[in-house]
């Protein structure tokens, strides 16, 4: 009776011929060596470039460039070269300044913050304020001078006639504030004010505020 040779074993480092298949099945499964040399090659870039992000300082946003106060300023204030910085905006106003050539010199028509971009309506129209569609613009000496730093630009307001007897008469039930000049620094504190009114009335006021005292009602 003939008896089979057993295979020989495998000597040294060498896997066994089964010991390949076995590794060879696991690697399938797992994706393989290249795939898995590819995800750490990934990963290993993931964190070099979050490392680099990190480490980056944050770079200035982009935008449109537009003119803006460097201060506060009150109404009135004639604006000047050291009161103006441009800014990057990513939404920019309708009819903003663009050159600080344009706002230099110009007026503020209301209070500005700082940091606040210009506008063309931010600014006093150089040919004079506008009163709108059937209205006029008149000038108004107010008997109280204190009211007037508690109104500004837009406001609505009602004009009064006071007789010496205390007779109250309304010459204009909605006036609009357009225009106030700025306080003065020392002397009289007494300022009139550029009010809208409506055309029919116009005369009548401008006639009380000779004859008689004029006053304001907020409305």
């Amino acid at each position: 009776m003939t008896r089979r040779r057993a295979a020989p074993r495998a000597t040294g480092l060498q896997p066994r011929w089964y010991e390949r298949i076995q590794r060879s099945v696991a690697d399938r499964r797992r994706g393989g060596r290249l795939p898995r040399t590819v995800r750490r090659i990934l990963a290993a870039g993931l964190l070099v470039a979050a490392g680099v992000i990190a480490l980056t300082p944050p770079t200035v946003g982009t935008g449109q460039s537009v003119v803006a106060l460097t201060r506060d300023l009150p109404i009135g204030a004639r604006l000047e070269a050291q009161d103006l910085q441009i800014l990057q905006a990513q939404q920019v106003p309708d009819g903003a300044v663009l050159d600080p050539a344009q706002a230099q010199g110009q007026v503020l028509a209301g209070r500005a913050r700082r940091g606040e971009v210009i506008t063309d309506a931010r600014l006093v129209d150089p040919v004079g304020p506008n009163p709108g569609p059937g209205r006029v613009a008149v000038p108004v000496r107010p008997a109280d001078p204190a009211i007037v730093d508690l109104l500004g630009p837009g406001m609505h307001v009602a004009i009064v006639l006071v007789e010496e007897s205390g007779a109250a008469t309304v010459l204009a039930d909605d006036a609009i504030v357009l225009a106030i000049p700025p306080a003065p620094e020392r002397g009289n504190s007494d300022r009139p004010i550029v009010l809208s009114v409506p055309t029919d009335s116009a005369d009548r006021i401008v006639g009380a505020g000779l004859v008689g005292t004029i006053a304001l009602r907020f409305t």
